[in-house]
C-alpha cells in the first residue's frame, strides 16, 4: 500500500486505540452516610394506611370531628412525597388524638422531609412502652444520626438488630460505626446485610471501606467477583471492577468484563472497548472473531479486516453496508478494498471497477478529501487519467489545504504532466514538512529532483 493510500487509514481512524477511561471514582469515592433524610430505613406501604386502618387502634384515644379527612390529606400529601406538608396534617392529628399511629407517622415524615420533630422525646418514650415496634427504633436511629448522638444511635443499633433480620436494619446499624471510623464492625454490619439480599448498592459501600479505609483492595475484588459470578454484572458494579483492573494494568482482565456490560446493556461503546482491549493486547484475531460471532458491528469489522489486510472479506461486508446503509462513502471504502486486494494493481480491467465505485461515491455525494486523495493518487499512478487525476487533488487540498499527503499526490501529478516548475516547488513543500523518512516520499524527491530541479 502507497503512502497515499495509506493516509485513508491514518486519516478516517478506523480504530482508535484510547486510553481507557477510569470508573473507579464513582463507585469507590469516600463512603458518607446520607444526609438528613436521606439514611435509609423502610417505608411502610402507604395503601394500609386508611382512616378505617387508624380508627381501629388506640380506641382509648379520644377521637375528633374531621379525623378522617385529615387522615386523607396527610396520606394524599405523603404520596405525593410532599412530606413536608404531609407532617403539618400528620402532627395536628397527633396532637389533637394522642394516637401512637400518629406519633409514628409524623415523625417519619419529618424524616423524610429532612425537618425537626417536636415528638422525639414521645418517641424515645414510645419506644421504651413498645420494645418490639421496629419502626420506633429505625426512626429514632436516624434522628440520633443526625443530631450526631452516635453512641446513642449504637445502643439503638444494637437493639434493632437483636430484634431483626431484615437487611436494611443492618444496612441502618452500620451508620454509627462509619460515623466513628470503626470501620471493621460498619463492615460486618453491611457484609451481613449483604448476604441477605445481595444488594448492589451495600455491596458498593462495602468496597468502598475496603478500599478507601482498610486498604483491602484485593478483598474488594474477590467480593466484586463473586458478585459478578453468581449474581450477574450490572452495570455498575462492572464499572468498579474496571477501574481497579484499568489502575492494575490488568487489562487482559477488562475483555470478559466489557462482554458482561454489552450483554446487560446493549451499548455499542462496550463493544468498541472488546475491540480496543483486544488490539492493546495484539489480538486481532480475536477481535474478528468476536464480532464475526457475536455482534454484527459491521463497520467496524469492517476495520478490522482492512487492518488485518482480509481485503477481500472487507469488501464484501462493502456490499452489504451499501445495501442497508445507503451511504456513499462504502462505494468508496468498496474501491478500496477491492484495490488493495488486487494482485495485479496493473489490471485495466480491475482497475475500471474502482473508478466505477469512486465516481458513484462522488456522485451520491461523498466528498471526503481523503477518499479524493486516493482516488486521485490511483488515477495519477496508475496513469489512466492523470489531469482528471490532478483535478481531484485540487478539490480535496481546497478542504484540507495544507496536507502534506495531498500535496505529495497533487506533485506526483504535476509530474507525471511535466509540469516541472509545480511538481518541484510542491514536492519541495512536503519534503519540508515530513523529511525524508519515507520511502514513496524519497522516490518521488528523487524521481523529481532529478527531472525537475531548477538549473542554477
Amino acid at each position: 500500500m502507497s503512502r497515499n493510500h495509506i493516509v485513508v487509514k491514518k486519516n478516517l481512524t478506523y480504530i482508535t486505540l484510547l486510553s481507557f477511561a477510569t470508573f473507579y471514582i464513582n463507585g469507590c469515592s469516600t463512603y458518607n452516610v446520607p444526609q438528613g433524610s436521606k439514611v435509609i430505613i423502610p417505608k411502610e406501604e402507604l395503601s394500609t394506611y386508611n382512616p378505617k386502618n387508624f380508627s381501629k387502634s388506640s380506641l382509648q384515644k379520644k377521637k375528633i370531628h374531621n379525623e378522617d379527612e385529615l387522615i386523607i390529606k396527610a396520606i394524599f400529601l405523603e404520596e405525593q412525597k410532599d412530606f413536608k406538608l404531609s407532617n403539618q396534617y400528620y402532627s395536628k392529628l397527633y396532637d389533637l388524638t394522642h394516637k401512637d399511629e400518629y406519633l409514628l407517622k409524623e415523625v417519619t415524615t419529618a424524616h423524610y422531609a429532612n425537618i425537626f420533630s417536636k415528638n422525639l422525646e414521645q418517641l424515645k418514650a414510645y419506644s421504651l412502652t413498645n420494645p418490639t415496634n421496629l419502626q420506633a427504633k429505625r426512626l429514632l436511629l436516624s434522628f440520633y444520626l443526625k443530631e450526631k448522638k452516635f453512641n446513642k444511635a449504637k445502643e439503638i443499633a444494637q437493639l434493632l438488630i437483636a430484634q431483626s433480620t431484615q437487611a436494611v436494619d443492618f444496612e441502618l446499624a452500620a451508620n454509627p460505626y462509619i460515623f466513628t471510623e470503626q470501620y471493621e464492625t460498619a463492615l460486618g454490619y453491611l457484609k451481613e446485610a449483604y448476604s441477605k439480599t445481595y444488594n448492589e448498592d451495600i455491596l458498593l459501600k462495602i468496597i468502598t471501606i475496603q478500599i478507601n479505609y482498610l486498604k483491602r483492595l484485593d478483598d474488594a475484588v474477590e467480593i466484586l467477583e463473586n458478585h459478578r459470578e453468581n449474581h450477574g454484572c450490572s452495570e455498575k458494579i462492572c464499572l468498579q471492577l474496571l477501574g481497579i483492573y484499568t489502575q492494575q494494568n490488568k487489562i487482559v482482565k477488562l475483555i470478559p468484563i466489557y462482554k458482561n456490560l454489552y450483554k446487560v446493556s446493549k451499548k455499542r461503546v462496550y463493544t468498541e472497548k472488546i475491540i480496543e482491549t483486544y488490539l492493546s493486547l495484539h489480538q486481532l484475531d480475536d477481535a474478528i472473531t468476536y464480532l464475526e460471532n457475536e455482534d454484527k458491528n459491521d463497520a467496524l469489522l469492517y476495520s478490522l479486516y482492512m487492518e488485518n489486510k482480509s481485503y477481500l472479506k472487507a469488501n464484501k461486508l462493502t456490499k452489504k453496508l451499501i445495501n442497508e446503509t445507503h451511504d456513499p462513502k462504502w462505494y468508496a471504502e468498496s474501491a478500496i478494498s477491492f484495490y488493495e486486494s488486487l494482485v495485479n494493481k496493473n489490471d485495466k480491467e480491475e482497475l475500471q471497477k474502482v473508478i466505477n465505485d469512486f465516481e458513484k461515491a462522488i456522485q451520491l455525494g461523498n466528498q471526503n478529501p481523503v477518499y479524493l486523495n486516493y482516488y486521485g493518487y490511483t488515477l495519477i499512478d496508475k496513469e489512466l487519467d492523470v489531469q482528471k487525476g490532478v483535478k481531484i487533488i485540487k478539490n480535496a487540498l481546497k478542504q484540507e489545504p495544507e496536507n502534506s499527503y495531498f500535496i505529495d499526490s497533487l506533485a506526483w501529478g504535476y509530474y507525471k504532466l511535466n509540469i516541472c516548475t509545480e511538481a518541484y516547488n510542491h514536492m519541495k513543500k512536503v519534503v519540508k514538512i515530513e523529511g525524508l523518512n519515507e520511502t514513496e516520499i524519497i522516490e518521488h524527491w528523487n524521481a523529481i529532483n532529478n527531472k525537475c530541479k531548477p538549473k542554477q
